[in-house]
């Protein structure tokens, strides 16, 4: 026993002319003493000789989570430095192998033949057609938009200047607009025209606010102080199938809702606000109708509205700088409202998310991981008293 610990002392002061060469040979006999000498382990961590086993780490001891590590996307230590690795990193053997001297093997990679590449033509065709209009290259929304609503302003600008050219001349500025229609048919191209680009800017509105998500609360009992939300029959729990209504029917019920409304304000009556009963709470939650627009009918809305083609339609010889004035100053300020409303909600976010990781890394984390350590207490049997022996 204790040959082996002076060869094990030996082998830690001193190393062996091999060894400090790089080669893995390790000389079995010393070169001073002649003793052998036992070769130290690479690779593994073993206890030392005065170590105690009560400063390793116990078993059941609970490490905290490095979130410092994690931010920073640090190199695990018991793995390769990402920087370190090679490009193929699910191929193990050819990294060990490189590391060991011997040179990596390249990777096989079998490439289809022209018979299989021919015979898969008819299936690739097949998946682009069905992956159709996803799979064409569109330009961004914001971009779209831009294009759309040129293109309309330019149509509209296009019919008010040959309604103007065939107006007859007249010397009273007043009455220009009242003599635009004499002389001339009112299924000319320019009257289907005009009420192409009005219909056009209406649905493009009413697609925009019309678009929305329905969410069902079923843990809330009490009622949501939301217009958007109201109380509805849940019997099936197949939450995949909840789809908005169509747009005629809640067109009717908005009618209905207004009509209702009217007559409740007329008698001086208050809005019922009355709960389900108790015996039907089982079978009813409460549904939230969530707004959900889209970039590009936003966008479009702000930059040809109906306001933009109503303006267009009071647009003349006499007026048109200050009617062009005015559209870009609606335009301006409508962008201005939602891209400054949108900075709102997305600072709201940040705040929220801001405020919730406070809480965890003061609150949560330093309580799910605590550090812990075991202590193990050992008695004889001589040093139990038993009081009620004599």
């Amino acid at each position: 026993m204790a040959l082996r610990r002076f060869a094990q002392a030996n082998s830690a002061s001193t190393a062996s002319p091999s060894r400090s060469s790089g080669s893995g040979n390790a000389s079995p006999v010393s070169g001073t003493t002649g003793l052998p000498v036992t070769p130290k382990p690479r690779g593994r961590v073993s206890i030392g000789i005065h170590q105690s086993p009560a400063s390793t780490p116990s078993i059941s001891s609970s490490i905290p989570f490095d979130w410092e590590a994690a931010r920073s996307r640090r190199p695990p230590p018991y793995a390769t430095p990402l920087q370190n690795r090679s490009r193929g990193g699910r191929n193990g053997g050819s990294n060990s192998s490189s590391l060991n001297g011997t040179p990596a093997r390249k990777a096989v990679i079998k490439k289809k033949g022209l018979i299989e590449r021919v015979t898969t033509i008819p299936s690739q065709i097949a998946f682009e057609i069905s992956q159709f209009p996803n799979n064409v290259p569109l330009p961004t929304p914001r971009t779209s938009a831009c294009v759309i609503g040129g293109l309309l302003h330019f149509l509209h600008l296009c019919v008010r200047v040959s309604q103007a050219r065939s107006a007859q001349s007249s010397d009273l500025e007043w009455n220009e607009m009242l003599r635009e229609s004499e002389g001339r048919s009112w299924l000319d191209w320019t009257m289907p025209m005009t009420l192409f680009l009005i219909g056009a800017s209406i649905v493009n509105a009413v697609y925009a606010f019309t678009r929305i998500k329905l969410y069902r609360l079923h843990r809330r009992v009490e009622p949501v102080s939301s217009p958007n939300a109201k109380f509805v029959d849940s019997d099936d729990l197949d939450f995949d199938s909840i789809e908005p209504p169509s747009l005629a029917v809640r067109f009717r019920a908005g009618l209905w809702s207004a009509f209702i409304a009217f007559w409740r304000f007329l008698l001086g009556l208050k809005p019922s606000t009355k709960l389900p009963s108790s015996t039907r709470k089982s079978t009813r939650v409460q549904q939230l109708e969530i707004w959900t627009p889209g970039d590009l009918e936003m966008m479009l809305f702000n930059i040809y509205s109906p306001v933009h083609s109503l303006l267009w339609m009071a647009t003349n010889s006499s007026n048109w700088i200050i009617m062009l004035l005015i559209m870009s100053i609606v335009g301006l300020q409508l962008h201005t409202m939602m891209i400054s409303y949108k900075a709102l909600i997305k600072d709201k976010d940040i705040l929220h998310a801001e405020v919730m990781s406070e809480y965890n890394e003061s609150f949560v984390y330093p309580r799910i991981n605590p550090i812990r350590k075991d202590v193990a207490i050992m008695t004889h049997q001589s040093e139990v008293v038993n009081v009620w022996e004599d």
